[in-house]
Parts: structure tokens; C-alpha cells; sequence
């Protein structure tokens, strides 16, 4: 482990005068990075002062921030391109890069205070002028999760494997029954837990020798250094039934099998294993489904359709835009209009954008602060009452585009009335409510006398009496009507139409520079931190446009390098 540091000025490194030649001839990432690294206030940076000095983290986080800002983000890619890069060389200064681990572990505790280090960079971005602070956007985007779609099943296909495998398992046992000679237990369930115990040590060392076997045997197909003429010798293949037989006299049910029938017995245990092995599993992912559901719909019957996935239980089916059905997780951000930056973020599990909205908010305002005042526009995915009504409690100046059906007669098309309290249908025909029902929070509009003369009846309503009702939640669907008020206004227009210029780029630049298609990390408290990282990242390429395009942010920059970080 090397104990040089950038702050040793007269420490020896080879071809130092090369180094600084290519870096700080001018403006360089490098330079950046170490000053941005040295600026962050972070707990990561903080020694105990305990056993042997650690490495100098503001240069460790300035290499790995560097190689992330370049598209690296794997642990060995990143010890890679520190050993490539000019630059990243330039940031350590002599100073030895550390293994993969010790890179891990820093990222580790990276993304445990991602959103310190978020906050810091906004207000970075809000020193330069990047942040207008009057209008952002909210979009979503759907990242397949590190999980095959191919590994799920629905909760009714769950069911039947189970009950499938609990009779291949009481068939094997059968079988076994007639293998293993007369043996003395207490009582029957003994029996039964001392085979399951031997059938997964017997699955176990099974595949562990399995393995093993391949291993060596592709070493001599693809090892060319190798003789040709090598191969399996005698004494391997007896080592190999040698480790056979030691499983054999581990078990203790084969202590009571006969020595001729004692391979036929060890199949099944295996058999035993393998399927009970399976069966618990689906068990487990069956039992955390109905939890799952049960949190967020009660009491509500769980549909037979209902998937989880067994790489990535958190993960949820999805339909992205260009690659059809897949196991995703759903990505929010909130955009800042002036420069495209980030001003929060949020990961969810569920498909549905409306019900990520509040959460996302949320947590805006814990990274940015209160967004009271911002005209925030969306897409069509987050309209609905409850979160019209949850931004007006916000004081945001909430837009978003509304869905329009295509069908002639749907609700959207009856157009109401506050004064008179009533409904226009396309026709011209007048809906009311029946007498006495004006006071309840959801009423019902109809028109019986006028439906039996409408030619349109038939298109209109499939009711057996014929008569095509309205119902209107009196607080809601008013809520709905003003905001598609708000997005057909000029200035709702106006917002609205840069929708997609605004933070679509943002996605683009995710994908295309960070080749961020897909998670790296499983479970949903993994995820939202690793799209916060990609968020971070993008924020802080804004800053390194205002770097090499400002000159006085370069002296900035320059003037700052050879300081000391804010942690003592």
C-alpha cells in the first residue's frame, strides 16, 4: 500500500513533467475532479487516526467520480482506466490505485451519503447560475432491472408448481422407502427431516464435485500450455469417486442401504434435494407476493396473474418503448428547465407514474428544497385528482397533459355545467341527477326519455334499459375539469410544449454516455441509489460545461487545486 499523497509536493513519480505537461497545460477534467472531490464534505473522508494511514479518499473519490464522469462504473473497469488515464494519474500523484474491493467499498459508502454529495453538487450548479428555480419538468423512465423476465411466475402458476413438486416429493420419498432397509426412528417425521437434511447435503456435494470435474476438464480443452496428449488420469477420476464415496458415508440414511443400492439411493436424495430445494424457494417468493400485495391492497383477493421474480423479487413487470415487456424498475427525476439539472430523484417498483409523484416530490425537497412557486410540467402519466390536489397543498403551479379517449361517447365528451348542475351530452341532450341527490359526493346523471329517442343509443351505452348514465365525483372530477383547463390554456400550452425537450435529453444522455440500460444492483434499496449516482454524474457534466467554457471558473478551479478538503 503506497503512502504517497498529493499533498507531498516533493514526492518522486516517473515522467511528473510529462503529466503536468498533458494536464495542466489547461483546462482538464483531472483538475476538475480533484478540486470537486476536495470540496465535498463528506463522512467517507473522516480517519479515526487508528492502525495503518488510509488511502488519501478525496483522491480515491476524485478518480473513481472521474472514471464514472467517462462511462466507467464497474470496480475493475474503474482500476483499469486509472492505470489508462493520463488524467486519473495525474489525480493520484505516485499514489498507488487500490484493489477492486477497497474501490467497492468506497462506492459503498458513496452512495450511502448520495444525498449529501447530491445537495453539495446542486448548490455548485446554483453558484454558477444553472438552476433558474421557476420551471421544471417531471418525466419517468423505465431501466430494466439485473433480473431475466424469463425468471418470473405468476402467482396462480406459483401455486400449481408448488403442489406439483409436494407430490414429486412424496413419490420420492415412496421410492426411497423401498431402497432403505428397516431402521428404528421415534417417530415418522423424524424420518422425514433426516432425509430433507441428507437430500441437501447430498444436492450440495453432488454439484460441488460436478463442478469441480468441469472445471478440470475445461482447463485441458482450452488450455493450450498444456500437453496435447494430456487428460483425465486414473488417479483424478479415482480422486473423484474417492469424494463420492466420503458423501456416501456422510449420509445417514444410506447407513442403512445396501452397499449395491446405495448409488441408486444417493440419486434420489439428490432428486429430494433438488425439488424441495425449488419448492421452499417458490414457498418464500408466494408468502413475500401476498405480503406485498396485502400492504398495499388489504384485504383484496391477489389475482392469479400476479408476478414475481425470483432474481429480483423487487423488480416488476413493465412495458418500456422499445423493448417491450420486461423486468424494469421505474426511474423518476425532476428537471430544472434553465440548464437541464436534476433536481431529485426517485426509483420505484410499481409501472403506474401517478403513484410516484408525491415520493418523488418528496424527496426534491430534501435534495433541492421546497420547489413553493415552480411551474411544473408533466406528461400525461401523472394526471389525477390526488396529485392535482397534493401540488396546489405544495404551492406548485402544477401542468400536465391530460388523456383523451378516442371514443365519441366517453365521459370526457359530456360536457358539464356547474351552474345548472347538469351534463350535455354529443347529442344536445341534457343529463341531470335525480331529485333529492344533489347533496352526496358522488351523483349520478341521466336522461332516460331523451336516450329512448337517441339514435345514437346503441354506440352510446351497452345498459340493458338503455339509458347511458354519467357518474361524477363532485371534489375529484372537479379537480380533473381545472386542470385540463390549466393544460389547454395559452400559458399551459406554452409549458407543456417543451415537455419533452426538457428532460427526454436527460434520459438520452444517461443511456447514451453512461450505456445505463440496465441496473447493476438488485433489490429496490439498491436501485434508487444507483440511479441517483447517474444523476449525480449528470449534474455534474453541466458543471464541467461551465469549467471549460468559463474562464473564471477555471481560476476558480486552478487557484483551489492544491487546497485541503473541508473534512480535517
Amino acid at each position: 500500500m503506497s503512502l504517497r499523497s498529493p499533498a507531498i509536493s516533493d514526492q518522486q513519480i516517473i515522467f511528473s513533467e510529462l503529466l503536468s505537461e498533458r494536464v495542466e497545460s489547461g483546462p482538464h477534467a483531472a483538475r476538475f475532479f480533484l478540486y470537486l472531490a476536495k470540496s465535498l464534505d463528506l463522512t467517507l473522508y473522516r480517519t479515526t487516526g487508528l492502525g495503518t494511514p488510509p488511502y488519501a479518499r478525496p483522491t480515491l473519490v476524485a478518480v473513481i467520480l472521474y472514471a464514472m464522469y467517462m462511462g466507467y462504473y464497474e470496480c475493475r473497469n474503474i482500476v483499469q482506466f486509472a492505470g489508462d488515464s493520463i488524467g486519473a494519474q495525474w489525480i493520484l500523484n505516485g499514489m498507488k490505485m487500490p484493489v477492486f474491493r477497497t474501490v467497492s467499498q468506497t462506492i459503498k459508502d458513496l452512495l450511502e451519503e448520495l444525498d449529501s454529495v447530491f445537495t453539495q453538487v446542486l448548490c455548485l450548479n446554483a453558484q454558477m447560475d444553472l438552476i433558474g428555480g421557476t420551471r421544471a419538468y417531471t418525466d419517468g423512465v423505465k431501466i430494466q432491472a439485473n433480473a431475466s423476465k424469463h425468471k418470473a411466475m405468476s402467482y396462480g402458476r406459483m401455486g400449481e408448481k408448488i403442489a406439483r413438486g409436494k407430490d414429486d416429493l412424496k413419490e420420492l420419498f415412496t421410492a426411497l422407502r423401498e431402497i432403505v432397509d428397516e431402521y428404528e426412528f421415534p417417530e415418522e417425521e423424524d424420518y422425514d427431516e433426516i432425509v430433507l437434511a441428507d437430500a441437501a447435503d447430498a444436492h450440495k456435494g453432488l454439484l460441488k464435485i460436478h463442478d469441480d470435474a468441469l472445471e478440470k476438464r475445461q482447463e485441458l480443452i482450452f488450455n493450450k500450455d498444456l500437453d496435447e496428449g494430456a487428460s483425465l488420469s486414473e488417479q483424478e477420476i479415482s480422486e473423484e469417486e474417492s469424494r463420492i464415496n466420503e458423501l456416501k458415508a456422510e449420509l445417514r440414511i444410506l447407513k442403512n442401504v445396501e452397499p449395491e443400492s446405495q448409488d441408486e439411493a444417493l440419486e434420489v436424495l439428490n432428486n429430494i434435494g433438488f425439488i424441495n430445494k425449488r419448492v421452499s424457494r417458490m414457498e418464500d417468493a408466494k408468502s413475500e407476493l401476498e405480503d406485498r400485495w396485502k400492504s398495499v391492497n388489504g384485504n383484496k383477493q391477489i389475482p392469479e396473474t400476479q408476478q414475481i421474480n425470483f432474481t429480483d423479487p423487487d423488480s416488476g413487470i413493465m412495458t418500456t418503448k422499445h423493448f417491450g415487456v420486461q423486468q424494469c424498475y421505474n426511474n423518476f427525476a425532476v428537471v430544472d428547465a434553465k440548464a437541464n439539472i436534476i433536481l431529485g430523484y426517485y426509483t420505484s417498483n410499481n409501472p403506474v407514474d401517478q403513484l410516484s409523484l408525491k415520493p418523488l416530490i418528496e424527496h426534491t425537497e430534501q435534495t433541492y428544497g421546497s420547489l413553493e412557486g415552480f411551474q411544473l410540467g408533466t406528461d400525461a402519466g401523472f394526471f389525477s385528482a390526488k396529485n392535482i390536489l397534493y401540488m396546489n397543498g405544495k404551492g406548485i403551479d402544477f401542468y400536465a397533459s391530460y388523456p383523451e379517449t378516442k371514443w365519441s361517447y366517453a365521459k370526457d365528451k359530456f360536457k358539464y355545467d356547474e351552474n345548472t348542475d347538469t351534463y350535455t351530452c354529443p347529442g344536445g341532450s341534457v343529463l341531470s341527477p335525480p331529485k333529492g341527490s344533489r347533496d352526496g359526493v358522488v351523483r349520478e346523471y341521466s336522461n332516460a326519455t331523451a336516450c329512448s329517442s337517441c339514435k345514437h343509443q346503441s354506440d352510446c351505452t351497452k345498459a340493458k334499459d338503455g339509458v347511458r348514465r354519467i357518474n361524477r365525483d363532485m371534489v375529484d372530477d372537479k379537480l380533473r375539469e381545472e386542470g385540463r383547463e390549466k393544460a389547454n390554456s395559452a400559458e399551459g400550452r406554452e409549458i407543456l410544449r417543451l415537455r419533452k425537450s426538457i428532460p427526454e435529453p436527460v434520459w438520452g444522455n444517461i443511456k447514451t454516455q453512461d450505456n445505463y440500460t440496465q441496473m447493476h444492483f438488485r433489490g429496490i434499496e439498491n436501485a434508487g441509489p444507483e440511479f441517483g449516482l447517474h444523476c449525480l454524474i449528470q449534474n455534474i457534466r453541466k458543471l464541467m460545461k461551465a469549467y471549460f467554457k468559463s474562464k473564471s471558473y477555471q481560476d476558480i478551479v486552478h487557484n483551489d487545486i492544491g487546497g485541503c478538503c473541508k473534512v480535517a
